[in-house]
């Protein structure tokens, strides 16, 4: 996970997940893209990555790699929508009511979802 910025808020959701699950997160080093990610993943048993069930990519042949569900809690990135009061998009109220129909509700059953931001 290069480029990880300390005290952004997705450092902090990062940091919430390595201490409840006990991971490890490599955050070192340059970003090469999927490619090189899944080669370092084929070639390093120690190492997995999250990866979106709809995330299009070339799965490498010959690699033996595999995709495994998350689930018992699945974790859940709390994304934040903003906008200016001052200058409403028309579409912000369909876009809206997409995401909230199409994402789990934060603490939804089965889901893990960092302790602060249960508190928004």
């Amino acid at each position: 996970m290069p480029g990880i910025v300390p005290g952004t808020e997705w450092a902090v959701y990062y940091d919430a997940l390595v201490a409840e699950f006990g991971l490890t997160i490599e955050a070192t080093g340059p970003n090469f893209g999927s490619d090189a990610l899944l080669d370092t993943i084929a070639d390093t048993p120690a190492l997995a990555t999250f990866m979106g069930e709809h995330t299009r990519l070339v799965w490498p042949a010959g690699h033996g790699l595999r995709r495994i569900p998350v689930i018992g809690p699945t974790p859940v990135y709390p994304h934040s929508l903003l906008w200016r009061r001052d200058n409403p998009h028309p579409a912000l109220a369909t876009l809206r009511d997409h995401l909230t129909a199409a994402a789990p509700a934060p603490g939804a059953a089965g889901t893990w979802t960092p302790d602060w931001a249960m508190s928004r």
